[in-house]
């Protein structure tokens, strides 16, 4: 573990520790560990993980928020073109942007990081 924390540090690789879950804290909690994770996954006296605040990298269009907002209802790509009134390439160019803007690959993860960014 000292060893992962040491190639993870020097790559500044925090997410795997992050999403690990609570067996991770008692472990770094412990003598040998503590040192290596103060200050960078650990804060304090008691150990607990930091949690990166989500980021957009750049800020969304009204449009595509219009398009977030339909997709949190789970509409297709088709339904959410016939509800704007645009063709269905054009949602699916809002939506790139969109996955591109909230760092995702997925409709799930979108309305997912929306919702924790509360844009929606």
């Amino acid at each position: 573990m000292g060893q992962a924390l040491l190639e993870a540090r020097r790559e500044r690789l925090r997410r795997p520790f992050l999403e690990a879950g609570p067996w991770i804290r008692r472990l770094l909690g412990t003598a040998p560990l503590q040192p290596l994770a103060a200050g960078w996954l650990t804060t304090g006296d008691a150990p607990r993980l930091e949690t990166p605040a989500p980021l957009v990298v750049q800020e969304l269009s009204e449009r595509e928020r219009d398009v977030l907002r339909r997709l949190a209802q789970m509409m297709s790509t088709e339904e959410i073109a016939a509800d704007l009134c645009v063709s269905v390439n054009t949602v699916k160019t809002h939506l790139k942007s969109v996955y591109r803007k909230l760092a995702v690959n997925r409709r799930n993860e979108a309305v997912r990081r929306a919702r924790e960014l509360r844009l929606l």
